[in-house]
């Protein structure tokens, strides 16, 4: 059975309180992402810090509650972090050059497969990557990202367009102590299509041009007890998440917390047999409008998008 992924919805991370105000000045500031505080403050949402814009429909969070513990060295180590965000970029050298001016922790890009990527340390000790694809790679995903670049779609409104050189996050990147075994966990317990292998690295459709991207060199570890143990999570749109949760229950899956409620969505998180978390989220459409439900307008824009490849699917 396919496991239904509308788009990558937000990429979390869970730094504890003392670092919250170190990451919003670094991502913020250092890193200039813009803040999507424009398109909350419209619906008469105080401004948070703690939210900074993705790239197309996707949101990046900061969300205080990870534990007060020194992060492992191996989360600064491309290859050997569990998680990382990476971005798909432009002229990568000329922006590690600008990040660096400006005061960022920027590893020296290195070769990846069809192109380059680097890696930038943030205050929790954990990474960010910035890859750049040949013009000539034939992975489906980069053609797309070709074409909307050139074309100049985006969408981010109530909020700035993204720094130079920054397209969107187009990777969740996680590493495997057990590459195959974590490989048969997404594809056959979870669903999730594989769309491809690249460098020795098991690629996964996350909806709306974006990739999970599995690379061996990982360890394993329980699965923690709240999603906050877990220090990062990518939180996937889903069009039924009843359903999704039903359906991983069904194969065995581990929750981290059963079926929540906040005010744009019901949302649930589960973990993988190496203990990486992953969050499924419903959002509210306005035609599911009641008083206390939120409606933003990038989980309409997600939805549209998927309705209309589905659409397209079909011919």
């Amino acid at each position: 059975m396919s496991f239904e992924v509308m788009s990558l919805g937000w990429c979390v991370r869970f730094p504890p309180v003392s670092l919250m105000a170190p990451m919003s000045a670094y991502f913020l500031e250092t890193l200039g992402l813009p803040r999507t505080g424009g398109l909350r403050i419209a619906r008469g949402d105080p401004e948070n810090k703690n939210l900074m814009w993705g790239g197309e429909t996707i949101i990046v969070n900061h969300n205080f509650g990870g534990v007060e513990a020194p992060v492992s060295p191996r989360e600064a180590d491309p290859d050997t972090a569990r998680h990382a965000p990476i971005y798909r970029v432009n002229d990568l050298y000329g922006l590690v050059e600008r990040l660096r001016a400006r005061g960022a922790l920027v590893l020296d890009p290195r070769p990846c497969a069809y192109g380059r990527e680097a890696f930038i340390v943030d205050p929790m000790g954990m990474l960010t990557g910035l890859r750049e694809r040949d013009a000539g790679s034939p992975l489906a995903q980069d053609l797309e990202a070709t074409r909307r670049r050139r074309r100049g779609e985006a969408f981010n409104p109530g909020c700035q367009s993204m720094p130079e050189g920054w397209q969107e996050l187009g990777w969740i990147r996680l590493t495997a102590e057990d590459l195959p075994g974590l490989t048969r966990f997404y594809r056959d317990t979870v669903g999730f299509t594989v769309i491809g292998e690249v460098g020795g690295c098991v690629l996964f459709d996350f909806g709306d041009n974006t990739t999970l991207e599995l690379a061996p060199g990982g360890a394993g570890r329980a699965p923690p007890k709240i999603q906050m143990a877990a220090q990062a999570a990518p939180i996937l749109r889903v069009p039924d998440v009843h359903g999704a949760i039903a359906h991983l229950r069904a194969g065995g899956v581990h929750f981290v917390h059963d079926l929540l409620t906040s005010p744009k969505s019901e949302f649930a998180y589960f973990a993988d047999p190496e203990g990486n978390v992953t969050g499924i989220c419903q959002t509210f459409h306005p035609s599911r409008y009641c008083e206390n439900h939120t409606v933003l307008a990038e989980d309409v824009e997600s939805e549209r998008r998927w309705v209309e490849l589905k659409a397209a699917r079909r011919g």
